[in-house]
């Protein structure tokens, strides 16, 4: 996969969104870990998927005008059998969508110490910005991120983590466990480097990203290019 083109590709036809699976197979491409997965587009590559993969696992409805799946119940989790399988399939072909519609099929993810989300926004002024903070649903409640304009150092992708009041969780808050510290920073800097090479990226969110005591998988995200 050439990020280059892909990235022309959707812009030639005029589409500034890229799907999840298409956002994740990209972040895949510059060392970031994802869920296995797969799409699909009928009930029979789904359950065949679904085997592959690898039970437990996660179906998303994936369509171009739905963006925030979870609110639109076009996320179906920890299905453990064929059976579970069908029905959730059945319930998000239901889901009403303007564009075509396919399946992600994916290995659902450990349970993490906790939930992060690492993202990119285009200043009009400074260009790329860097962001980074306790990610999950409680995102927009806690509003506990700092940013950094790219291109960032690893310094400042410490200082990033370190900054947030939500850093005690990560640093083994009530006996829990210590979060990998350094599998963030470089999350950060691949960021921070995939941006300054292609300015064509107008925002980026990775969000939940899942972070253990040795490394870190991003479940969920979304690439907006600029309009040409």
């Amino acid at each position: 996969m050439n990020i280059t083109e892909v990235i022309k590709d959707k812009i030639k036809a005029n589409q500034t969104v890229l799907t999840e699976f298409e956002s994740k197979n990209l972040l895949q491409e510059i060392g970031i870990e994802i869920p296995a997965q797969a799409l699909t587009s009928t009930k029979e590559e789904t359950l065949s998927a679904a085997e592959k993969v690898g039970y437990p696992i996660v179906l998303k409805l994936i369509a171009e005008d739905i963006v925030h799946k979870s609110d639109t119940g076009a996320v179906k989790l920890n299905l453990k059998n064929k059976k579970e399988v069908e029905q959730a399939y059945e319930d998000l072909m239901k889901i009403p969508s303007q564009t075509e519609k396919n399946i992600s099929v994916q290995k659902m993810a450990v349970e993490p110490i906790t939930e992060l989300i690492i993202g990119m926004t285009t200043d009009p002024q400074f260009g790329p910005a860097l962001m980074f903070g306790i990610g999950g649903i409680l995102v927009e409640l806690l509003e506990d991120v700092s940013f950094r304009i790219a291109p960032i150092t690893e310094y400042d992708a410490k200082e990033m983590i370190h900054e947030i009041k939500g850093f005690p969780i990560l640093d083994g808050y009530r006996g829990k466990p210590k979060a990998d510290i350094n599998a963030i920073v470089e999350v950060l800097l691949k960021i921070s480097d995939l941006v300054i090479k292609h300015e064509e990226i107008k925002e980026m969110d990775l969000n939940p990203v899942f972070i253990y005591e040795k490394g870190l998988v991003c479940v969920d995200a979304r690439i907006i290019l600029k309009k040409e």
